[in-house]
């Protein structure tokens, strides 16, 4: 329970990462990707982490249309929320399913305290991949220099 609690989800950041800098497209098939990957490897029922990431892919198609992404304010909502609707959804999906499911009465701070710090997490991570973008690219710069 307790590491449940710092729970970062990385592939919801990365997919909102993705959805900033390269579009609908590109974050729509990384979480697509991402989703399958885990139902291939999983024992659980297949389909569903495909659902849910692209859950979670709508969720921050939905939540930029209410807030800028770009702003770190809009980061931190917007990946909440989308932490918190793939909760409140596996949650559902596994009630449906499996009716004899037992959740602790501490699932929702849980829930709740790891969305926060996704959320929170997300705006550093975001800077830390643009930097990685423009050292990447500065590198390919002097290279093509040297080479002339």
């Amino acid at each position: 329970m307790g590491s449940d609690i710092f729970d970062l989800d990385l592939l919801t950041i990365i997919t909102a990462y993705l959805f900033l800098s390269y579009g609908q497209t590109t974050s729509g098939a990384f979480a697509f990707g991402q989703g399958f990957l885990i139902d291939l490897f999983s024992g659980g029922v297949h389909g569903l982490f495909t659902f849910l990431y692209l859950g979670v892919f709508g969720a921050i198609y939905l939540g930029c249309r209410f807030f800028d992404l770009q702003t770190p304010k809009g980061q931190v909502i917007i990946v909440s929320l989308a932490v918190i609707f793939k909760k409140i959804f596996f949650l559902f999906v596994l009630v449906l399913f499996s009716p004899k499911v037992a959740f602790p009465g501490s699932f929702f701070w849980i829930s709740g305290t790891s969305a926060i710090i996704t959320g929170l997490m997300a705006t550093i991570i975001f800077y830390l991949f643009n930097r990685l973008g423009a050292i990447s690219l500065e590198d390919t710069r002097n290279a093509l220099t040297k080479r002339e």
